[in-house]
């Protein structure tokens, strides 16, 4: 049983709330740090990696990426108020 929830868990993943986008990875990593640290569930989706910084290597510039922060439902207003301190 804990493999078939291992699995639905990777394919259907109950943290889609967004809470948080972040265009900077400092940003990114201290909306992280405060969700970790209030114990609370998070996925990360980061737009925008690898790929993008090798397609902007031959031509400059810099890359545009964004992160983004999802967590439970029922875990959304925790972790405002976790973020916002």
């Amino acid at each position: 049983m804990g493999i078939l929830n291992s699995i639905l868990h990777f394919l259907i993943p109950p943290e889609r709330t967004l809470l948080h986008t972040a265009f900077e990875q400092k940003q990114y990593f201290e909306m992280k740090s405060r969700l970790s640290a209030a114990g609370i569930r998070h996925r990360s989706r980061i737009i925008g990696g690898m790929q993008e910084v090798a397609n902007r290597a031959r031509t400059g510039g810099n890359t545009p990426s964004r992160y983004e922060l999802y967590v439970r439902k029922e875990d959304e207003y925790k972790a405002l108020q976790a973020i916002r301190r």
